[in-house]
């Protein structure tokens, strides 16, 4: 017998060994002594649990209201276009678990002295603290099930979720929102996921409060207080907001360079004033809030304040350094990106404190750059 055909015949008597000891197993695996198979190992909680740290540098950033030269002149010089530098440090935490997932970001930002601390010429930048949550329990999941499954998207979830910010600027602001709706996970290349929400937001502004004078807080001047008290606190209407994420691995790139592009596109509509007209007259100028000045609170509250639909973009290539290097995924992003924030907090850009007060703050379009590192 030669060595192949022995080959052919060893492989054909393997194979029919095989078959018969399947075949024959059930009967007589009740008689024959078998090990117990190893226990299988407990489902972690969290199937996906990734925490990372990011540094990014956005050289063009704006504030709206912040005119030029308010690094240097108290108010900046009316008329005059700003930007500056912001550093930002963001910590992200993401998981996924039996029912669905979870979102949770805080970063604090470093501005440059243009848009000074407290809006005090010759101090550092305003530094500023912001987070937000998202949770999307997805109906597949709860259901155990396929019915929410089509070639639109592949599931449907219920999203919640809140955001938070203060900074140490001349408003002294900080807001706070809640977020609630649906997320869905479209059926396309990628991860793509589009949310729709229902919005409101709180404010409160140190700067516009007015009322008696309290050591350590900080007044609007402008004020009247003998036509009453302003908190400075803000209470905006309902509103409607679109989320949408994109995650696209570049497939036709070659292997040692692992690009994913990303697409941050939010879009929320306008919001009101979050000012009562009670509060509008009781800020001064006559108790009237259709004075004829345009850059203070309460002459034209309801003009230099009214929102209007505000839209916020960022784009990025990340690429994975740390496959594309060490032959390890995962571990060490680096990226170039584009942001593009169009009436910026809701602020209407043509309104006079925007376009001849402070020309162009309430539209942020920069470039930036930045690294990420995942804790495994």
């Amino acid at each position: 017998m030669t060595d192949k055909r022995f080959k052919s015949y060893a492989k054909a008597v393997a194979l029919s060994a095989l078959i018969i000891g399947v075949a024959s197993g059930y009967a007589f695996a009740a008689d024959m002594p078998v090990k117990a198979p190893p226990a299988a190992k407990p489902v972690p909680f969290f199937f996906v649990n990734d925490t990372s740290v990011s540094f990014t540098w956005f050289p063009n950033a704006t504030n709206p209201g912040v005119s030029g030269s308010a690094g240097s002149v108290i108010g900046g010089i009316p008329g005059a276009k700003n930007t500056f530098g912001r550093f930002s440090g963001e910590i992200d935490h993401f998981d996924v678990w039996e029912y669905g997932t979870n979102l949770i970001h805080v970063e604090v930002n470093q501005y440059g002295p243009n848009d000074p601390n407290g809006g005090i010429p010759g101090t550092v930048g305003q530094r500023e603290l912001f987070a937000f949550s998202r949770s999307i329990i997805g109906f597949n999941e709860i259901t155990h099930s396929k019915m929410f499954t089509n070639p639109i998207f592949t599931d449907v979830g219920f999203e919640v979720g809140g955001n938070f910010g203060i900074n140490d600027d001349y408003l002294a602001s900080d807001t706070t929102v809640g977020v609630f709706g649906l997320n869905f996970n479209l059926n396309l290349p990628g991860t793509v996921l589009v949310g729709i929400l229902a919005d409101k937001e709180f404010s409160h502004s140190s700067f516009d409060s007015c009322g008696p004078i309290t050591p350590g807080v900080v007044a609007n001047s402008t004020c009247t207080p003998a036509l009453g008290s302003f908190s400075g606190d803000r209470d905006f209407e309902w509103t409607w907001k679109v989320e949408t994420f994109i995650s696209e691995p570049l497939k036709f790139m070659p292997d040692q360079f692992p690009v994913t592009f990303i697409n941050v596109l939010n879009v929320e509509g306008p919001k009101g004033t979050g000012i009562s007209t009670a509060n509008c007259n009781a800020v001064g100028f006559g108790g009237s809030c259709s004075a004829p000045n345009p850059f203070v609170m309460g002459s034209s509250a309801f003009n230099s304040n009214e929102s209007k639909t505000e839209v916020f973009e960022d784009a990025r290539l990340s690429l994975d350094t740390s496959k594309a290097f060490w032959g390890k995924p995962g571990i060490w992003d680096t990226y170039v990106g584009y942001r593009y924030w169009y009436n910026k907090f809701g602020t209407n850009h043509s309104a006079p404190l925007f376009s001849l007060e402070a020309p162009g703050s309430s539209i942020e379009s920069s470039a930036y750059i930045g690294t990420t590192y995942h804790f495994k």
